[in-house]
């Protein structure tokens, strides 16, 4: 390409795929993808068939790549115009820099046991892992390795000393009865391994869920999909030996249980993120709903199997 090809180019706002994607950082493939899809279309074409974008195109195609690498999909925000984008964008930045804000806050944890130092080793620099007793922790993190007689007594002595600190147990393997009876006593489960991300979710999960119990409710207060079945029903269900000799019952629950974690989250997640309370509160509530559909099913599936469901007042 000669200068005066350059200067025409520039003059008329018109760039081909290859220097589009020198100037966003995408491959020339990508793009052609996009615009096979209709994610993107070129302005128009030189004679001989080559593509040609102008520099408003550049730019929103900058910033489709930039939502996408923040984990938007590229089908749902193809359709946005310039202004849009930009919006957007700048949306992501500003939540960008308070989820850091939040995740920089020092969390204090209290580890006991060798393997629940070692597990919790792999969090970020801002969580704090002590061993010896500490004033006011966030979180004791006891281990559940081969016993659960030490778990137990580990237990008791940190509630002891701690009263009104949460507790959550940490296990690789266990015993499904082990598990029903933490779960009876409401203390919140991490499995391990995990990744750092995982288990750091996990840790604020567990704080934000010994403080804020309440059921979501909507804009006017009313109560939204209320809950069926407490944590202790749920153990007790999975625990259940059913008549038809499979694990749907302890699959169900736990999958009731998760459900019901990720709702105390989102409750944790608007107050750490004022500006984002109305994301949260929205997924909260879509989650709510998901919760309700299975609780229904482990339900019918509790009637059709005759399994009984205990009575319980904590619901």
């Amino acid at each position: 390409m000669n200068q005066n090809e350059t200067n025409s180019e520039q003059d008329t706002g018109q760039f081909e795929v290859g220097a589009v994607a020198r100037m966003v950082g995408l491959s020339p493939n990508t793009l052609r993808t996009w615009e096979r899809r209709n994610f993107i279309q070129a302005a128009n074409r030189t004679p001989s068939g080559r593509r040609r974008y102008t520099a408003t195109q550049v730019e929103q195609i900058a910033l489709l790549k930039k939502l996408t690498e923040s984990g938007d999909s590229i089908g749902s925000i193809a359709h946005l115009d310039l202004e849009s984008l930009r919006k957007r964008t700048l949306e992501f930045q500003t939540r960008n820099t308070e989820t850091s804000a939040s995740q920089n806050r020092i969390v204090n944890i209290h580890a006991v046991g060798s393997k629940a130092v070692l597990w919790t080793s792999i969090l970020p620099p801002n969580f704090k892992i002590s061993q010896t007793k500490t004033e006011d922790p966030d979180l004791i993190v006891c281990e559940l390795s081969s016993s659960i007689a030490d778990c137990r007594q580990d237990l008791a002595i940190v509630r002891h000393e701690y009263p009104n600190v949460p507790v959550a147990v940490i296990y690789d393997f266990a015993p499904r009865g082990a598990i029903s009876e933490l779960s009876n006593k409401n203390i919140f489960l991490i499995h391990a391994p995990c990744s750092p991300e995982l288990l750091a979710h996990y840790i604020h999960a567990a704080i934000a869920g010994s403080t804020h119990q309440s059921t979501p409710t909507d804009a006017k207060g009313s109560s939204y999909a209320k809950r069926l079945f407490s944590e202790r029903q749920l153990a007790q269900i999975a625990n259940s030996n059913p008549s038809i000799k499979c694990e749907c019952p302890h699959h169900i629950s736990a999958l009731v249980a998760s459900l019901v974690s990720f709702e105390k989250y989102c409750e944790h997640c608007e107050i750490e993120a004022p500006s984002d309370a109305e994301i949260h509160t929205h997924l909260g509530k879509e989650i709510a709903k998901a919760r309700g559909i299975v609780e229904e099913a482990l339900l019918y599936l509790c009637t059709k199997d005759n399994i009984p469901i205990p009575q319980d007042s904590d619901q």
